[in-house]
C-alpha cells in the first residue's frame, strides 16, 4: 500500500472497468459455468460470474490481461458477489473463501507478469468487495416494516470470511463496492479495517 501512495504523488493511478460485461462476449453457457467439479449442481450456475474463477480461470486472467495491456495501474478481482450471502442463491455459500483467493491468483498473477515486463510501472491488484444482494436498513416485505432479510452480524461474518480470501490470495489493496445502503457498507469497511491493522 505504501507503494501506490508513493506513486500517487506523482500520478495517477488507472483503475480497470466492468467485468461481467466483458464476461458477457464470451457467451457462456450453463456447463462453462460448472465445469466438470459442479456438474451435478441441482441449482443452475449460469449469471454465477464469481464461481469461473474455479471453473473458468483462463476466461478471468485473459480479460485480467486485456486490461494491463491497454495500460490499467489496478485491476479488480473478479470477486463482486463472492461472499457467502450472495453465494447462497447459488448453494455455493461453502466456497467462499476459496473463490476468493483463486481470483486474486489469478490477478495477481497477470499483474506480476506486466510489472516484471516493465518494472517501471508496477501493477497492482484490489479485492473487489461487493454490497450483497440484501439489505440490513429496510425490510423487503412491505406487508412487515420490520423484517431483515440480514443480520448486521450476518454481514461482518460473510466480509470477514471474503477479505480472508482475498488478503491470503495476495491482493495489495481492497475495494469497497457500490454503496446502497449504509449499514450493509459498515462491517465492510470494519472488517478492511482490521484487516489493515493485523497486516501493520
Amino acid at each position: 500500500m505504501k507503494k501506490i501512495q508513493k506513486i500517487l504523488k506523482n500520478r495517477i493511478l488507472i483503475l480497470d472497468g466492468a467485468m461481467g460485461s466483458l464476461i458477457q462476449r464470451y457467451k457462456l453457457t450453463e456447463e462453462d459455468f460448472r465445469g466438470e467439479r459442479f456438474k451435478d449442481s441441482v441449482i443452475l450456475q449460469k449469471g454465477n460470474n464469481d464461481l469461473l474463477n474455479l471453473t473458468r480461470p483462463d476466461i478471468i486472467e485473459t480479460i485480467h490481461r486485456e486490461y494491463l495491456e491497454v495500460g490499467t495501474d489496478i485491476i479488480e478481482t473478479n470477486t463482486f458477489n463472492a461472499q457467502a450471502i450472495s453465494l447462497e442463491d447459488y448453494d455455493m455459500s461453502h466456497l467462499s473463501k476459496e473463490i476468493n483467493i483463486a481470483a486474486a491468483k489469478i490477478a495477481r498473477r497477470a499483474a506480476d507478469d506486466y510489472t516484471k515486463r516493465n518494472p517501471d510501472k508496477p501493477r497492482f491488484v484490489a479485492g473487489s468487495i461487493g454490497p450483497t444482494n440484501k439489505t440490513a436498513s429496510m425490510s423487503p416485505k412491505v406487508e412487515n416494516p420490520i423484517y431483515r432479510a440480514v443480520t448486521f452480524d450476518d454481514l461482518r461474518i460473510a466480509y470477514k470470511e471474503q477479505i480472508e480470501g482475498l488478503v491470503e490470495g495476495g491482493v495489495d489493496l481492497l475495494l469497497i463496492e457500490t454503496i446502497f445502503d449504509t449499514l450493509n457498507a459498515k462491517p465492510r469497511y470494519l472488517q478492511l479495517k482490521k484487516s489493515a491493522k493485523n497486516e501493520t
